[in-house]
Parts: C-alpha cells; sequence; structure tokens
C-alpha cells in the first residue's frame, strides 16, 4: 500500500489500546474516517459525552495514515470505501491497518451488504462491524463492546452473514462465490477506475487485474461490463 511512511512511527504500533491499562477518567480517544463530511459529523455527535473523544477526523485514506502516525487513539472508526487514485481501500485498507497499527481496535462503519466482504473483514481481523443504516444510538455500546475486547458485529449484518450458510430454496439461482481478490476488483471497477489505476491501488499488475475481472465475469455468466455494474448494484458493492 502506498502511504506518507509505510512502516509507522513506533510510538502508534505500540501504544497500548483500552483495555491493556487506560486510566478510567481518560475518555476513549477515538479517530474517525469518512469521506462523508455528514458521515462524520453524525458519528461524533452519536459518541458526544464525557467517556468519548474524538481526537480526530479524517476524510480519505492519506488523511487517515497521517493521523495514526502521529496520534495515538484507543479505537479507529473507518468506513470501507473511500475512492482515492492514490491509496487503497476496501480490504487493501483494513488489511494494512491491522497489519501496521494492530495495537488499535478497528470497527468498519459501511453500508456495504455483500456477505464475502463481511466475512473477509472478519478474517483480517476487524473487530467491528457497524451498518450506517443502524440507528446511531447504537454505536456507543458497540464502541465498548469492542475496546472490552470483545467482537462486535451489529444485527443486521449477523443476520447477512447467518443467512449466507442457510440451505438456499429449491427456487433460488445458485450462488455464486467470487474470491476476495475478484470482490475488490469488481467493486473498484464499478467505482470507475481503471484496469490500470486498480493495479496501482492494488499493488498488482494490469494484466492480474484483467485476469481477476474476466474470472470473476465467468463465474457470474456475464460477458459484458453493463452485466457486472448490475451484479454489484445488487450484492451491494456499490456502496
Amino acid at each position: 500500500m502506498h502511504s506518507p511512511s509505510d512502516t509507522p512511527r513506533p510510538g502508534a504500533r505500540g501504544a497500548p489500546a483500552v483495555p491493556h491499562g487506560q486510566s478510567p477518567h481518560r475518555p476513549l480517544r477515538i479517530i474517525l474516517a469518512d469521506d462523508h463530511p455528514v458521515v462524520l459529523s453524525g458519528i461524533e455527535m452519536a459518541l458526544s459525552g464525557p467517556a468519548f473523544s474524538v481526537v480526530a477526523k479524517a476524510h480519505g485514506v492519506r488523511e487517515l495514515i497521517e493521523h495514526l502516525e502521529c496520534m495515538p487513539c484507543d479505537l479507529i472508526i473507518s468506513d470501507y470505501s473511500m475512492p482515492d487514485e492514490r491509496f487503497p481501500d476496501g480490504l487493501a485498507l483494513m488489511g494494512y491497518l491491522k497489519r501496521h497499527y494492530r495495537a488499535y481496535p478497528l470497527m468498519v462503519i459501511t453500508m456495504l451488504r455483500n456477505p464475502s466482504i463481511l466475512r473477509a473483514l472478519l478474517n483480517a481481523g476487524v473487530d467491528g462491524l457497524f451498518d450506517k443504516r443502524s440507528p446511531l444510538n447504537n454505536l456507543k455500546p458497540a464502541v465498548l463492546d469492542i475496546v472490552r475486547g470483545r467482537r462486535y458485529t451489529c444485527p443486521a449484518f449477523t443476520d447477512i452473514l447467518q443467512a449466507r450458510h442457510l440451505p438456499a430454496p429449491a427456487t433460488a439461482p445458485a450462488s455464486v462465490n467470487l474470491s476476495d481478490r475478484e470482490l475488490e476488483v469488481v467493486r473498484l471497477f464499478t467505482q470507475g477506475l481503471s484496469g490500470r489505476m486498480i493495479a496501482a491501488q492494488l499493488n498488482r499488475s494490469e494484466k492480474t487485474i484483467s485476469r481477476q475481472k474476466r474470472t470473476a465475469m465467468d463465474k457470474l455468466g456475464l460477458d459484458h461490463d453493463r452485466g457486472l455494474m448490475e451484479f454489484a448494484r445488487a450484492s451491494g458493492l456499490g456502496n
């Protein structure tokens, strides 16, 4: 991942998270990231009160990394999709945060409802998943769960993840499982990025991106880009 500094400052990497000795008199320090100012303001308002302190707000990936390199916190709350021509978002960003800032619990707040992506986020070590459609008054207890060392998944996402493992009705079309990498390529393509731009973001060759897109289309039985756009909208990848 391209960033202002691929190796975070030692203080950021090693600072203790809340469950490991935070003073009970100090509010939880939270860094927020979302490319929609209204969402940032809404989350900040939902976390108002003496127990929480929003110490920084980022409007994109670069700004989030800059804050994390110089400002300790007790929790990161980040949107999943923050398109940027230079820096990857999505699974690549969340994996980067868990590798380089592993001391800080990470909550992903998103409207995306694709079960494969939600499962991939949990597999990547994300500590919380919060649906932007959920009432924001559920955010405080969710944050407290996470900083106490418990993984949080909002009820809507829990239902989606559980439904994926239920047997499908006989009339339902066969499900198609794209790989995490294929899903990310499809998501970025439907955001309007070219193969070259996706390759730069994901640090892969343009040939690899083209192959992964073609493989995804073959699995889905599609032969044109319009169908891929329709799949992305139907599966929640466009959010």
